[in-house]
């Protein structure tokens, strides 16, 4: 098969968060055909210090219940291993959403122990619950404002849980005039990975509409919920809350003729 034969060849692709964030996306992509920009969106800020995140995480260790660490982002497994190191989660039982999450612990040498299938995080309580919560310590270090379902579901299955917020995101200085040259250049479809990546698109395009015919694809339905509620237009929403699964409903939404 020659590249032209790809398909998603002759597509341009603009993808909201980094090569590193976005975990494979990009290449995924250029594996079809794509032809991609990336215009990240969201950047991170960490909020909490090597200092505090080794005070959580020793309070945890001290505790005399079964003791779980739970990252729904590889994002906070690498800011936790790279403030702190690997050692942090000594003693600990390992939770991970989805493969990017368990990937980015396993290159810093700390596989998890349990990779939720569904990969939202009703799945990742839903899987830990099977587990056994009723004598559990769980520290869940996280993004500001990430969404109570995790430690809503842990704590009614009796899982004492310590929200440890570590990170937040915000919109790179230069994304809206990023956004608006790419979108001038010509783009087929958008992908949205979060609700803070569909929240800023609309911040970056200042009151501007998308351009006509431009698909916005979300990688799950709580994102999808969130585009909507700031008012993007949802066009395909990934039936496996996975960057394979987005790469996939990108390529079944986008028609067979490229942009002209």
């Amino acid at each position: 098969m020659t590249r032209t034969d790809l398909p998603l060849a002759g597509r341009r692709v603009l993808v909201t968060r980094t090569r590193l964030q976005a975990e494979g996306l990009v290449d995924r992509l250029h594996a079809l055909g794509a032809s991609v920009v990336v215009v990240p969106l969201i950047a991170t800020v960490p909020i909490a210090s090597p200092d505090q995140i080794l005070q959580t995480a020793g309070a945890i260790r001290a505790s005399t219940k079964t003791q779980w660490v739970a990252f729904t982002s590889a994002t906070a497994a690498r800011l936790v291993l790279g403030a702190a190191g690997a050692d942090v989660l000594a003693g600990m039982h390992v939770a991970a959403l989805g493969p990017g999450t368990a990937a980015a612990l396993e290159a810093a040498g700390t596989p998890p122990e349990l990779v939720a299938g569904d990969h939202d995080a009703a799945g990742l309580a839903r899987a830990m619950v099977e587990q056994g919560m009723s004598n559990a310590c769980v520290w869940f270090p996280s993004a500001w404002g990430s969404s109570g379902v995790l430690v809503r579901a842990l704590r009614m299955a009796g899982a004492s849980v310590t929200v440890q917020h570590i990170y937040r995101s915000a919109m790179p200085d230069q994304a809206p005039e990023r956004l608006h040259a790419a979108l001038a250049g010509g783009v087929d479809a958008i992908t949205l990975t979060s609700g803070s990546t569909a929240r800023n698109l609309v911040a970056a395009l200042a009151g501007d509409p998308l351009p006509r015919g431009v698909q916005v694809v979300c990688i799950g339905e709580p994102t999808a919920h969130e585009a909507r509620a700031a008012g993007v237009p949802v066009h395909a929403v990934a039936s496996d809350a996975s960057m394979e699964g987005l790469v996939d409903a990108v390529a079944g939404r986008l028609a067979p003729q490229p942009l002209g």
